[in-house]
């Protein structure tokens, strides 16, 4: 395990070394750019490599030198480009990182209205309801509401939404990669009962008639594995997204 951290929107502990928060998506500058050093070190590497291209190259002559050249660096050029387009599309639809005096401000206010709202849905039982807060606060609004009455219960129901939405995929008996790994995390993140106590009113019922029927019966998972892959998983006291991923890949192939 390497050094961890807090991550700045909501509060969970994760490695230093990700570049994203694996459980509200926030980008770690610390990560993102130690990573980005690294990058742009393995970039520096092959330019020094291809100096010495040009003095192979004029065995075979000048032109055929300066081409080569010219498509490396363009190979380069592109992958800085596919990098630098990968990193804005991951950070478009997330909470911000910088925000103005103004934008705090705003955020505030955003998020105590939206604690309000969680609190009178968490009394009414309506996840669904809890779920759109939850959802309209990171993917529309980019506001993160860390902090708020019932977060956790809020990303549960979040979760919740999504993975009955890969389940019909399992349905059809035919799921990609991707919605494989979701249903993995989502089933894990709910027989660990990683939304605490808060949300145990309302998601120990759906743990127990739902969560645990799709872990034993549909992926094949067994109790034993569930208890060995607990210390595997967990990153202090939350699940971490790419440790289940790495702990349960050889099973994908049981239903994926």
């Amino acid at each position: 395990m390497g050094q961890m951290t807090e991550c700045p929107n909501c509060g969970a502990q994760i490695d230093k070394e990700v570049t994203k928060c694996p459980y509200c998506g926030f980008i770690n500058a610390e990560g993102a750019e130690k990573k980005y050093r690294k990058d742009l070190e393995e970039v520096r590497e092959n330019i020094r490599k291809t100096r010495k291209e040009p003095s192979r190259a004029l065995v075979k002559g000048i032109a055929g030198g300066t081409r080569t050249i010219f498509i490396i660096l363009g190979v380069l050029i592109l992958l800085a480009v596919v990098y630098v387009a990968e990193l804005l599309r991951e950070t478009r639809d997330k909470p911000k990182l910088f925000l103005t005096d103004e934008e705090q401000a705003y955020a505030a206010a955003y998020t105590e209205i939206a604690g309000e709202e969680l609190s009178r849905a968490y009394e009414d039982g309506d996840i669904e309801k809890m779920a759109d807060i939850f959802d309209k606060a990171y993917s529309q609004d980019r506001i993160s509401i860390w902090g708020a009455p019932h977060y956790e219960t809020a990303y549960a129901a979040s979760r919740y939404r999504i993975l009955r939405q890969t389940l019909a995929g399992l349905d059809g008996g035919k799921i990609s990669k991707k919605e494989a790994e979701e249903i993995t995390y989502d089933c894990f993140y709910f027989y660990y009962r990683a939304y605490g106590e808060d949300g145990a009113e309302l998601f120990d019922p759906i743990r127990e008639e739902e969560i645990l029927p799709i872990i034993w019966d549909r992926l094949g998972y067994t109790e034993e594995d569930m208890e060995r892959f607990r210390d595997e998983v967990f990153t202090s006291s939350n699940v971490n997204r790419s440790r289940v991923y790495k702990a349960t890949r050889k099973y994908y192939r049981n239903y994926h």
